[in-house]
């Protein structure tokens, strides 16, 4: 049996670093890497020898792991992770997974369901991440280029969107498309941004939520953000689904849609901007 290669220097530092940024916060794990840095490249120690003596790096993590917090982190992400994984099944199937508590969400529309994952996702984040994440200097490298690919994109879907609903779009579609049995390419091009896009923005969020535990809080602009996004296309998707096109026009379509997008892409951008306070 071919034996393992020992971890360098440089690789147990890499391995332990991850680890201890996930089961610590930002601040204790920072201590923690800088301590076993000095012990990592102590002169006199052997390097083939790191894991005899420190132990496996996730296991020399798990030794500092206050295992109560460490659960309660746990449990805040599984349910942050719940939630986005339920914007990705709704945005993709259009139909719901569950129906809780026998509760009929036909009152309100199927597509506020969405809204509601969206604020109890940003409620709870915010509220631990203010409690017991960590900030330190500047805006951290490549937050800015992330919210701003998130933002673009999804204001790009929004103003196809605009164009779709409006009157004279719905009005070509009614008397020209719909008598040819054609389905018009800015609306196949709609569908596919908002499902696919919507698939983006919830890893997006994922991503966010694992860099704003390991790194810096503020990474959870990027969480608050891309939930927003992937929001308004669950919103969206549902609503296109349960209106006719061919009627959409005297429904009033844009004006139903833009009453609501509206307000609730307002709330996402003031959660985004709490996480970067």
């Amino acid at each position: 049996m071919k034996q393992q290669k020992p971890l360098t220097r440089e690789q147990y530092l890499k391995k332990f670093s991850r680890a201890v940024r996930w089961r610590l916060p930002a601040q204790e794990s920072e201590e923690a890497i800088s301590d076993y840095r000095e012990l990592i490249f102590q002169e006199e120690r052997d390097p083939e020898r790191l894991v005899e003596e420190l132990g496996e790096p996730v296991q020399a993590a798990h030794l500092l792991t206050d295992v109560k917090t460490y659960r309660r982190w746990l449990k805040i992400f599984a349910v942050l992770a719940f939630g986005l994984f339920l914007q990705i099944r709704w945005v993709w199937t259009a139909w719901p997974a569950v129906r809780f508590w026998g509760w009929d969400w036909g009152v309100f529309g199927e597509g506020w369901r969405g809204v509601a994952v969206m604020v109890a996702g940003l409620l709870t984040s915010l509220y631990w991440f203010r409690r017991h994440g960590q900030k330190s200097g500047g805006a951290p490298k490549g937050l800015w280029l992330s919210c701003a690919a998130v933002l673009l994109f999804a204001a790009g879907t929004m103003i196809l969107l605009w164009y779709v609903s409006s009157p004279s779009f719905l009005e070509y579609y009614r008397t020209v498309m719909e008598a040819a049995h054609r389905v018009p390419w800015q609306i196949k091009l709609l569908r596919e941004l908002m499902m696919e896009g919507g698939v983006a923005y919830t890893l997006a969020a994922l991503a966010g939520l694992v860099l704003a535990r390991c790194y810096d809080r503020r990474w959870l602009a990027l969480y608050s953000l891309a939930l927003t996004a992937a929001t308004l296309c669950v919103f969206v998707v549902f609503s296109l689904n349960s209106i006719d096109l061919t009627y959409a026009q005297a429904f009033g379509m844009q004006t139903y849609l833009f009453t609501r997008i509206i307000p609730i892409g307002a709330v996402g951008l003031v959660g985004t901007g709490v996480a970067l306070c």
